[in-house]
């Protein structure tokens, strides 16, 4: 595959596409890093989707399920190091919490992560839908 290094993004939709893309890109660092384990998915089914995301598929409906998955996981994997914490860090900004436990950091960035990768996803999709219903009244 070929790439145009020399992109610049001209429209809201292709520039909140590139942010998907890098976070996606972050999200899959962190996730290798951490080596989670996913219950209830093959290691192949998940370097699958990690490598789609890295490559900047984001839209794999084969993937969906799987990220509902690592999603679930991760809160999971934050409760049992701290009781409640994957729950609170699902819903709350943690980038100012003091944890002083490396382990528990780590688990912290990657949600952290998780949910930038998940709202630029979601804002690609609410720019698309948004020029649909646009273009219906033009």
């Amino acid at each position: 595959m070929q790439f145009d290094i020399e992109f610049d993004p001209e429209t809201p939709l292709e520039r909140a596409a590139l942010r998907a893309v890098r976070t996606a890109r972050g999200l899959v660092r962190g996730w290798r890093d951490a080596a989670i384990n996913v219950e209830g998915l093959r290691l192949s089914q998940l370097a699958q989707t990690l490598e789609r995301l890295e490559q900047g598929d984001l839209f794999n409906m084969q993937d969906e399920t799987i990220l509902d998955m690592l999603e679930k996981t991760l809160v999971k994997h934050l409760n049992e190091m701290r009781e409640g914490y994957g729950t609170y860090a699902l819903r709350k900004d943690t980038n100012h919490d003091d944890l002083f436990c490396p382990d528990l950091e780590k688990g912290r960035v990657l949600m952290e992560r998780w949910k930038a990768f998940k709202s630029a996803r979601q804002h690609v999709t609410d720019l698309r839908r948004a020029r649909i219903i646009a273009d219906q009244f033009s």
